[in-house]
């Protein structure tokens, strides 16, 4: 629960910076749209790493700050061997029109722990980092590349039958699509 408020309380920070450092004169900017993409992970365990691959959508707000700053808040469905809700917060720095860096939390939620023991239902929630770059194509297409770092131990990793599962963090690469509407 700390973890949402201190997500919610940044968002609500860096939004009031970026009203603050506008004139009255421009109006604030906003962006929505669709993505999606290719992902492939891995979870880091001792003696061996668990990997694979899947697909993500999602949906996307971006407010611009300033000129060169903007918040971007997005909630991505992601199904590579487990289906997870991603719901990034991130910031975002235009080196140009065409390039941008990106970087904040994550929340993640785990569909897959919902009907087990108590103990993996205590997993469904977990928090990751990511960091990214985008590349915007036009004014509405771009592509993006993010990697994600993940800082909770979500994730089971099977040890055979009969024996409980381990949890790990996922680390993951993600390569996507998007379309600014």
């Amino acid at each position: 629960m700390k973890t949402i408020l201190s997500v919610v309380m940044l968002a609500l920070t860096l939004s009031s910076i970026g009203a603050q450092e506008g004139t009255k004169t421009e109006e604030s900017k906003f962006d929505f749209g669709i993505r999606a993409g290719y992902n492939t992970y891995f979870l880091n365990t001792s003696g061996q790493n668990p990997t694979g691959s899947g697909y993500y959508g999602g949906i996307f707000l971006e407010s611009e700050l300033t000129k060169k700053w903007a918040l971007q808040i997005e909630a991505n469905y992601n199904y590579s061997g487990s289906s997870t809700l991603q719901l990034p917060v991130l910031l975002k720095y235009k080196i140009s029109k065409k390039f941008e860096l990106f970087a904040g939390p994550q929340l993640d939620f785990s569909f897959e722990q919902q009907n087990l023991n108590e103990e993996s239902r205590n997993k469904r929630w977990g928090m990751s980092f990511l960091i990214g770059a985008q590349y915007n194509i036009n004014s509405h297409w771009f592509i993006d590349a993010r990697y994600t770092h993940g800082l909770t131990n979500q994730f089971p990793v099977f040890q055979g039958f009969g024996v409980n599962p381990i949890y790990e963090k996922r680390h993951a690469f993600n390569f996507g699509i998007g379309y600014k509407f």
